[in-house]
């Protein structure tokens, strides 16, 4: 019985650590994606304001 439980809880442990793998991925992806967009429009913005 203590078998069959520890295993069931390192299965729903593993389960939750390749979900929390799987978000921080995604996070990574998106935080990536926000700076190039962010750089994006620093250098649009640099390309339509007039000199001073």
């Amino acid at each position: 019985m203590t078998d069959s439980v520890e295993n069931l809880i390192l299965e729903h442990l593993r389960g939750l650590r390749a979900g929390q793998d799987r978000l921080e991925s995604e996070l990574r992806e998106v935080a990536a994606r926000l700076t190039r967009l962010e750089a994006g429009t620093a250098a649009g913005r640099r390309d339509s304001c007039p000199q001073l």
